[in-house]
């Protein structure tokens, strides 16, 4: 210990002896800051998988305090920001909501957590304010030592004033010289559709380039750097489509005056993610010349960005001579810190308590590693659920006659990386239902024609890359950029999609008992309060709600599997690719344990070719062959 402290100071002295000799020539001296940043958290303290009810040892913030810790100790001059989403997530934050509410003045296990790592500003994201409502947002708001941030979220009964400070100007020193540093922060604008139910009267929100544009040339004059904690991606769309402005940060960066940005709410990585676009600097980690980190999510990496200033003393003002930005990540290596994880366990183990509380059982393997080219067992449970909640619902109501549908999602299907897959087998427990539908959404039904339905279905085929029969390249069945959790299922009608055809024109054929759907039939379709919302951009089902409930969907699984007991959702193959020849190969990624199940079930027409060098299960599938196993499967059921 000793030799180090004498090499750090070694390395201090000769860059003093380099500073004094600038500063005799240009009457400069040059600095560094480093800017640590965090996101998407959600609440994943422990290096610990809540839903598999097993160690996780590549996440967790307790391990990236570790990292945290080791940055402070090697740097004079630091900060610590985080983008938000990280109140809501995993079974801690359910476990606190829910479960075991908190009451009186306790509030959450993270915001402790944060509180005692000393953050400096975080900003909020949309699953902080949009899940458990404003009332426990602001539990956590009130007892933060550190600011909230967001410029683009105003109260609607004062349009003047923010749910939160729009920006701060933190007063810090860069070895010993006062700067002003302004932190400003935006959240994604769709926030009211996706929590209309916690937040529509109470609050709205403007675009986020908008405010930057507003606000930012009046941090700059402020300020001695601004930096940008935005809940928001990247996005390359036109400027105004629903994605760039709900990811943002392209845009972001060309807005005049920002000098970092740390970056959120894809759960994707930067620098690393955006190859090969037109101001993006992967090496480096800038977009358009502006140090960025995007450090993925659940405490999976922590962002640094290193700014290189020069300090005039002459004129007081402060100049960016240069920065870069880059991630380190978590690892099984990394020690989890001890101090902080004495200050969450009682939560954690209160929360593994509650994970394996068991409510069933089943033979059925329940998984999602084919879920986004085949009928699956997980869509079939949730959609068997939300069924049974929904004609218990409406019996005895004027819509008792219309006949139900239901629509889910493979909520957990690759998103995370090739791991990152629903598997429940046997006993069933709380844990298990959150494999299934990771998210606390609540109940909402629409009533909608055939007609619109179908409008539904196109939406979902989304999913799919369009492919061309006559290639003899290898073609990806899947747009991996499609979110998993906006390719719906419904349930009750059957339908088949046509994926050499372009996007919107996909959906050859939907029936409801045999009959074409059209405008004349009418539904009950149940769905959650994302999509009832508009989450997703899907067409007609937010304008057609007729029951917007506080029922959570994972509690009608529950109560559905607890009235069952011992279920087995097969899936009743309802909607189907049609099975095209092709002159090359078609391709489709998911975990390497798919080959187990495969091989256990028998099925015909995806054959396992290899681990590629990211860790995905590299499948090649031939929609003939795949087309006549499910065929098969079907008449085996019927028999």
């Amino acid at each position: 210990m000793l030799e180090k402290r004498k090499s750090i100071a070694t390395v201090l002295l000769i860059l003093l002896a380099f500073s004094s000799l600038l500063f005799s020539a240009t009457g400069k001296t040059v600095h560094n800051l480093v800017i640590m940043g965090t996101t998407d958290m959600h609440q994943y303290i422990m290096p610990y998988d809540y839903m598999g009810d097993k160690p996780n040892e590549s996440i967790g913030l307790a391990k990236v305090f570790t990292l945290i810790e080791r940055v402070r100790s090697g740097n004079a001059n630091t900060l610590l920001f985080d983008t938000g989403d990280f109140i809501q997530g995993s079974l801690v934050g359910d476990y606190e909501a829910d479960v075991n509410p908190l009451e009186g003045f306790d509030f959450q296990t993270i915001v402790r957590a944060y509180n005692y790592i000393g953050y400096d500003a975080v900003s909020v994201g949309n699953h902080d304010v949009t899940d458990f409502g404003l009332e426990f947002f602001e539990r956590a708001r009130s007892n933060s030592v550190f600011p909230w941030v967001s410029a683009n979220i105003r109260m609607a009964e004062d349009p003047k004033d923010f749910l939160v400070n729009p920006f701060v100007i933190l007063e810090r020193e860069v070895d010993g010289i006062p700067i002003r540093i302004g932190v400003i922060g935006f959240t994604p604008p769709q926030i009211m559709s996706w929590g209309r139910r916690h937040l529509e009267g109470t609050v709205f929100t403007q675009t986020i380039i908008e405010q930057a544009e507003k606000y930012i040339p009046v941090l700059k004059d402020q300020s001695d750097l601004v930096v940008a904690v935005a809940h928001t991606g990247i996005s390359t769309d036109e400027i105004t489509s629903y994605d760039a402005q709900e990811n943002a940060a392209y845009y972001l960066a060309q807005v005049e005056g920002i000098d970092a940005m740390i970056l959120g709410h894809q759960h994707s990585h930067f620098p690393g993610d955006f190859a090969d676009i037109e101001g993006i600097d992967n090496d480096k980690g800038l977009i358009f010349g502006v140090p960025t980190v995007q450090p993925g999510s659940w405490g999976s990496h922590l962002g640094i960005i290193n700014l290189d200033l020069a300090y005039d003393w002459t004129t007081g003002e402060w100049e960016v001579l240069d920065g870069s930005a880059s991630l380190v990540p978590v690892t099984p290596e990394v020690e989890t810190h001890q101090q902080l994880a004495e200050l969450v366990a009682q939560k954690h183990e209160a929360t593994i308590e509650y994970v394996r509380t068991p409510i069933g059982w089943t033979d059925t393997e329940i998984t999602s590693y084919f879920s986004r080219i085949i009928d699956n067992p997980v869509t079939q449970i949730i959609n068997e659920a939300q069924i049974w909640w929904a004609e218990r619902e409406f019996a005895g109501t004027e819509y008792e006659w219309l006949p139900v549908l239901s629509a889910a999602a493979p909520f957990i299907a690759g998103r995370q990386g090739p791991t990152y897959f629903t598997h429940v087998q046997g006993d069933i427990t709380i844990g298990s239902i959150t494999d299934i539908y990771i998210y606390p959404n609540t109940i909402y039904v629409a009533k909608l024609n055939g007609e619109q339905i179908k409008d539904w279905l196109e939406a979902s085929a989304n999913n799919f890359n369009q492919i061309d029969p006559y290639s003899t390249e290898p073609q990806h069945i899947v747009n991996y950029d499609f979110r998993e959790y906006n390719f719906d299922v419904i349930e009750g009608i059957d339908y088949v999609y046509d994926i050499s055809r372009p996007a919107g024109q996909r959906l050859i054929s939907a029936t409801f008992e045999g009959n074409p759907l059209d405008a004349s039939m009418e539904f009950l379709v149940v769905t959650n309060n994302y999509r009832g919302s508009g989450g997703g951009n899907f067409p007609h089902v937010a304008d057609n709600v007729i029951l917007a409930t506080t029922e959570i969907n994972r509690e009608a699984i529950i109560k559905y599997i607890q009235y069952i007991g011992e279920i087995d959702p097969v899936p009743t193959n309802n909607w189907k690719i049609l099975p095209i020849d092709t002159a090359g190969p078609l391709l489709y990624r998911s975990s390497p344990e798919g080959v187990g199940y495969i091989e256990r079930n028998a099925i015909r027409g995806i054959e396992f070719l290899e681990v590629d060098e990211a860790g995905w299960g590299i499948y090649e599938v031939d929609l003939v062959e795949l087309a006549k196993y499910l065929e098969d499967t079907v008449m085996q059921e019927v028999k």
